[in-house]
């Protein structure tokens, strides 16, 4: 398949995207309903009458979000520190304009999750060398790429950092769930991406109903969440990036999908079709419409086993 042949399947594909939601696992679905039901203390939830703890809720999605195969969900959870990495940036330039921690995490993670992605793929391809095995990625000594300059009593700036810590840890398999957790207490609860108790449930909502969906598939979200309208141009400019990187991921799969058909082999399924009407539960926030991508209904998404 030709570069121009994908990126044009991969536009197709994300253009469709509210209809794949009801290609994600009825557990997923079902724990995105239960946390979009409930309020919560910890988000400043008046109406919250405390029977279910945020972190409750965000480890049965996460779980949910794993799947079937391990290393699938583990670049999951790599894209989803990936895309809120990029949000955080701001803060972290705010206060450290000339930092390259931001960068430097960014481009490791996006070379992994390439590199990962390319091993699923074609097994018989070791990228990581013979002497490591991707399955036992031992984690660096992230802490020396942390500036000097870091103000552990400055909360704002502290938990953001500690987003890009906790983003290196998600490459290694035994780290990778709690690392997450601890990177969305920094940003759902924390300070990493705004101060303050207004606008949190927005700000779940937005993870919830967008980052979620979108790291099952590996898309970009819709959307980068900011409290201030003034950073639009530094949200397009994350939605960008963000897309470019899940078009080079999706131009990698889409490519292996066209070689298993025209080698007649069956390929692999990147969801299970399922019946549960996603859209209704959610009274309507998410509508779909029946997936056409290119005459090839199903293709970008029968690529990897969930």
């Amino acid at each position: 398949m030709s570069s121009e042949g994908s990126n044009l399947i991969y536009k197709q594909f994300i253009s469709n995207r509210p209809s794949l939601l009801r290609y994600m696992p009825d557990s997923l679905q079902e724990a995105m309903i239960a946390a979009f039901s409930n309020s919560y203390e910890e988000l400043y939830e008046l109406d919250s009458n405390g029977e279910l703890l945020l972190e409750d809720a965000l480890e049965e999605i996460l779980g949910s979000l794993q799947g079937g195969h391990q290393l699938l969900g583990q670049l999951r959870y790599v894209w989803m520190a990936l895309i809120l990495a990029v949000v955080v940036e701001p803060t972290v330039k705010y206060y450290q304009p000339d930092s390259n921690f931001p960068e430097e995490t960014i481009g490791r993670l996006t070379d992994w999750l390439l590199k990962t992605l390319i091993e699923i793929l074609n097994p018989q391809k070791k990228l990581y060398g013979d002497s490591e095995n991707i399955e036992d990625i031992t984690l660096v000594d992230f802490k020396c790429l942390v500036s000097a300059e870091r103000i552990s009593s400055f909360q704002v700036l502290s938990e953001a950092l500690d987003v890009y810590i906790n983003a290196v840890k998600t490459l290694e398999p035994t780290h990778s769930l709690q690392a997450l957790l601890d990177i969305l207490d920094d940003c759902l609860e924390g300070y990493a991406i705004f101060p303050g108790s207004y606008g949190r449930r927005e700000l779940f909502d937005w993870w919830l109903l967008d980052v979620v969906p979108s790291c099952w598939y590996l898309l970009a979200p819709t959307s980068a969440y900011s409290l201030v309208d003034s950073e639009d141009a530094h949200k397009a400019s994350a939605l960008n990036r963000l897309e470019e990187i899940s078009s080079l991921m999706w131009t990698l799969i889409l490519t292996s999908a066209q070689d298993q058909n025209e080698n007649s082999e069956k390929p692999l399924s990147f969801y299970d079709n399922t019946s549960f009407n996603f859209s209704d539960k959610v009274k309507g926030r998410i509508k779909y419409s029946q997936p056409t991508i290119g005459g090839n209904k199903r293709l970008a998404g029968e690529v990897l086993e969930a």
